[in-house]
């Protein structure tokens, strides 16, 4: 019976993971194929294997999409402006999160309730009210504009706080005891060894700063400053559209995610098994 239910559980690992793999596969595969050759293919088994024999011709379609729509540009800005919202939210929510835990603050049981009140509440629902405030603080078509909305979250400072909580007040004291500041005890002392949530709240912060829309589009008026997932679009929405080339655009824009799960991976798991936080 516990093989067969081993084997019915790895069965279904590979299913699901077959099954969320394929239209990555494919978008990969296509975006070093023709239009043609996408058209002909589609609905085949075909068209999740790459012609090996035209590899010399893979890397056309992205030349043709970085020549045609300054793709480098728009690369470029999603970088910086996730570097920005990351660092910033990492430094601003752990503290935070350190505040709440360690320190004696006025009101703290309140606060943690609108936290956790704050949490319901999606970004979307104070759109507006936040564009308005934006607006007035003249950040229009600027990366502070862009980043402060989404540096401070209640979600990651609640995450932050939680974690802080679990680190013995004894490491605390006997620094205290050795002459530390609260500053060095925090840089020196609970940022080492809070690697595992420093690393899980940072992936989750790239990737949504990564995959952003709908505020960077209200955000910015001038075009060479759209980060990718609105470059994207736009490439979608001129004419001609080459299949090829919108796989390519696709492909460019999911690389950096991919790469920041899989090395930042490592990073978490055994963070979560060696650093003494029970």
């Amino acid at each position: 019976m516990k093989a067969f239910m081993k084997g019915l559980k790895i069965l279904l690992l590979v299913g699901f993971t077959l099954l969320f793999v394929f239209p990555t596969v494919w978008m990969f595969v296509n975006s070093t194929k023709s239009v043609a050759d996408i058209t002909n293919e589609l609905g085949t088994i075909q068209s999740f294997l790459p012609h090996l024999g035209q590899m010399d011709t893979w890397l056309d379609p992205y030349k043709e999409l970085f020549s045609r729509f300054n793709f480098s540009v728009h690369f470029f800005n999603s970088v910086f402006y996730s570097f920005v919202i990351v660092a910033g939210s990492l430094f601003v929510n752990s503290l935070a999160g350190y505040a709440l835990a360690c320190f004696n603050v006025p009101f703290k049981k309140y606060v943690t309730g609108l936290l956790i009140i704050l949490i319901i509440f999606p970004f979307q629902s104070v759109l507006i009210q936040i564009f308005i405030i934006i607006n007035e603080m003249k950040l229009i078509n600027t990366v502070w504009g862009l980043a402060l909305p989404h540096i401070g979250s209640a979600f990651n400072i609640f995450l932050f706080m939680v974690f802080f909580k679990k680190i013995p007040n004894e490491l605390r004291e006997s620094a205290f005891m050795d002459g530390a500041s609260e500053w060095q005890i925090f840089t020196r002392i609970v940022v080492p060894i809070s690697k595992p949530i420093f690393m899980t709240i940072g992936i989750l912060v790239f990737v949504g700063s990564w995959n952003d829309y709908v505020w960077p589009l209200m955000i910015f008026t001038e075009t060479e400053k759209y980060p990718l997932s609105v470059a994207v679009n736009i490439m979608n929405e001129t004419k001609p559209v080459f299949l090829n080339q919108v796989m390519a655009g696709l492909t460019v824009t999911t690389i950096p995610i991919l790469l920041v799960y899989i090395f930042g991976q490592k990073y978490i798991m055994p963070q979560n098994t060696s650093s003494g936080i029970k």
